[in-house]
């Protein structure tokens, strides 16, 4: 998708004009508050096994097909898509040699789903790094409408912003609780995190899904191995503060 229109979005014209890089410190892994202690999110059973699954080798060193994969739960229970279970509402990084694999595994699983994505957002550069120059073209024909390929970033943040207010009027007249499709949303922001970020705070919460190639300071940077993700630990883990640390450190307390 090409604009040969001025420009309307609010980002767009700070694209261009952006020279500097990013002095945020991306976040490996995100913790969460809870009763005031900060506790790291515990690994899911089923996104470790189905990722297992995802990077095992094939004859010729590629990822393996995608396996139906459970955890115990019964069969008609709804899976979580990759996107969801890697993404975060301030968007995702993705980093390490199992980067782009990874990427484009959730890229498939997002367009030949049945539910839960209404729509597929990326750059034509992004797609071809994902797939091939030739395989993308054969999969834009394809996949349309859910798949929408513009020719730049900018045209992706233009897209969105247009999108943003009539998805928000939307949610407003559903059900909550009836779980709307999400846009998910593949980019390289590169120096432009800052205005990707404002892009994505624009849309309701949990209607867009944003995976970033590259390191993120918004949100966390997942370190994606040849084999897959490293593993998180099976339990929570409570993060002290140094007043907590020192109290038990002394004998004070348990």
């Amino acid at each position: 998708m090409t604009s040969t229109s001025a420009r309307t979005c609010k980002a767009c014209d700070r694209l261009t004009t952006r020279g500097t890089t990013q002095t945020r410190r991306p976040r490996i892994t995100l913790p969460t508050n809870k009763d005031s202690r900060c506790t790291f999110r515990p690994a899911l059973r089923t996104i470790r096994t189905r990722l297992r699954d995802l990077f095992i080798p094939g004859p010729l060193g590629e990822p393996s097909p995608q396996r139906t994969c459970t955890d115990g739960r019964d069969a008609g229970t709804k899976t979580e898509l990759l996107a969801q279970a890697f993404g975060h509402p301030h968007g995702a990084g993705f980093i390490g040699p199992g980067a782009n694999p990874l990427l484009r595994t959730m890229l498939t699983e997002a367009l030949t789903g049945k539910a839960g994505v209404a729509q597929v957002i990326t750059t034509r550069v992004d797609l071809d790094r994902l797939l091939s120059p030739l395989s993308a073209e054969t999969v834009i024909e394809s996949r349309r409408p859910r798949l929408q390929v513009t020719e730049s970033l900018e045209d992706a943040i233009e897209h969105l912003e247009n999108e943003a207010d009539m998805t928000t009027m939307i949610r407003a007249t559903n059900d909550p609780s009836s779980g709307s499709p999400a846009v998910v949303w593949f980019a390289t922001p590169g120096p432009d995190a800052d205005v990707v970020h404002e892009t994505l705070q624009r849309w309701p919460a949990n209607s867009l899904i944003a995976l970033m190639s590259g390191l993120w300071p918004y949100g966390p940077t997942h370190v994606i191995e040849e084999t897959g993700p490293r593993p998180l630990p099976s339990q929570p883990i409570p993060l002290l503060s140094a007043e907590q640390a020192v109290m038990r450190l002394s004998g004070n307390t348990s």
